[in-house]
């Protein structure tokens, strides 16, 4: 199975188009991650952002870290939940205030995928 892409051309990045997602879209909620969805008005391609907290993890190190292994477990989920070509904005908010595992990560990123797949398709 090939990986997923994660690039800068699927990067959100403008604040007004985070915001959007916050405001108008649907929350899902795994053990340690939160995803917020919306169906893109503009882009007719998948787009992805993903935060930590600085008030749980107050190090950046610590912050990127986490953002790191939940970009790696997207990269090698995401093709068997996800097509590149959904008009979706999705942003994944990691809410644990430990520091887990890439292992638990990546269990909280399929089960949130699986949900929001068979959301969507509902």
């Amino acid at each position: 199975m090939p990986a997923f892409s994660i690039n800068k051309s699927n990067s959100l990045k403008s604040t007004s188009e985070v915001d959007a997602v916050f405001k108008d879209g649907s929350k899902l909620s795994s053990k340690l991650i939160s995803l917020y969805y919306v169906k893109s008005k503009k882009e007719n391609h998948l787009r992805f952002t993903f935060s930590v907290g600085k008030k749980t993890h107050s190090l950046a190190t610590t912050r990127n870290k986490l953002k790191r292994l939940m970009k790696e477990a997207l990269r090698l989920n995401g093709s068997e939940y996800l097509n590149h070509n959904l008009p979706y904005s999705l942003v994944f908010i990691y809410f644990s205030s430990k520091e887990e595992s890439f292992k638990s990560i990546e269990e909280s990123m399929k089960s949130l995928l699986l949900s929001f797949k068979n959301k969507k398709l509902s």
